[in-house]
């Protein structure tokens, strides 16, 4: 016997189908932004970054007020300010006179493995000048993951949840400046710069983006190495690229229901640690400071975020005063 589908089942499968304004931008938007890549290279930039996330937030939400618009701009435009000025900041910390640590990350790293340095004993084993091994796409995808998945889950959570949005960059913001005002005070370098300098004395290369090549895209190690030229050299400790993929973790682990996405959420910072450290780009020792910052800001933003929530309801259960008849 042939079921018949009900009116109201007819009218939801349609509905299925129907291109909105809001599809139809967001789908606009998506070629666009594939075509805008695939030409020009994944914009990497924060100005750029954020440019095309308001753009994408604009086009999947075709039809609203004009309002909610205005309004998503006026949200993000003090967290630009203040990433920009991060950024600025931080290409300036090794310049302020603070000695530059060279050894003594090396040396923490020796003292937790025994004499040995992880980068060293990684690279002695697995890195091959002549060839690209496998696992190297791998290790260049998570390394490349830094520069573009913190800021597609901002704006995932935005248009879902602002108020989540604004307690995940809220994070973010503590997290970089902590990291910030450790670089000016404690400017230390990476593995690879000690090789360099004769403090480790086996060779250190820097290799974290060699996969590009293996898949044949060398333009995006290209994009890297554009990124990398901008980064300050003695901004080792922490490792804001191991901080930002456990705060990934954290924050997205509520939200996460199914058993093997939660593992492959948990083996995430894990596998930034292990890309950063085989890469010659942190040491071990960066990697765990870096996951101490992301306990140390999420405390802070939390304490922070329940202050507030008392002060309002004391000032909401605060008697109105008289006024005179």
């Amino acid at each position: 016997m042939q079921s018949v589908a009900t009116p109201e089942l007819q009218q939801i499968d349609g509905r299925r189908w129907v291109w909105t304004p809001a599809r139809m931008g967001g789908a606009l938007y998506c070629v666009v932004l594939a075509a805008y890549c695939v030409v020009q290279g994944v914009p990497l930039d924060r100005l750029g970054q954020t440019g095309w996330i308001l753009a994408g937030i604009v086009a999947v939400r075709l039809g609203r007020p004009l309002a909610d618009h205005a309004r998503a701009v006026l949200d993000w435009l003090p967290l630009l300010g203040a990433l920009l000025a991060y950024d600025y900041s931080r290409g300036v910390a090794d310049t302020l006179g603070m000695p530059v640590r060279v050894a003594e990350l090396a040396e923490a790293d020796r003292w937790l493995f025994g004499g040995t340095v992880p980068t060293v004993w990684l690279q002695e084993r697995l890195y091959d000048v002549g060839t690209v091994p496998w696992w190297e796409v791998p290790v260049s995808l998570v390394y490349f993951s830094h520069f573009i998945v913190p800021w597609v889950l901002a704006a995932a959570f935005y248009l879902r949840d602002r108020e989540r949005w604004a307690g995940y960059m809220r994070r973010i913001v503590l997290l970089s400046y902590a990291g910030l005002l450790t670089y000016v005070l404690v400017p230390a370098a990476p593995p690879w710069f000690a090789s360099e300098e004769g403090v480790i004395r086996e060779p250190v290369e820097r290799i974290a983006t060699r996969g590009w090549d293996l898949l044949g895209l060398r333009t995006a190690g290209a994009w890297l190495a554009d990124a990398q030229a901008d980064v300050n050299l003695v901004a080792a400790l922490p490792s804001l690229h191991a901080a930002f993929a456990m705060m990934i973790a954290v924050t997205a682990w509520p939200l996460v229901r199914r058993r093997l996405a939660r593992v492959a959420l948990a083996a995430f910072p894990v596998a930034m640690g292990f890309s950063l450290v085989y890469g010659g780009e942190h040491y071990v020792t960066d990697v765990l400071v870096g996951w101490v910052y992301v306990a140390a800001a999420c405390g802070a933003a939390r304490l922070w975020e329940r202050w507030r929530a008392g002060h309002r309801e004391r000032t909401a259960a605060e008697p109105e005063p008289a006024t005179a008849s």
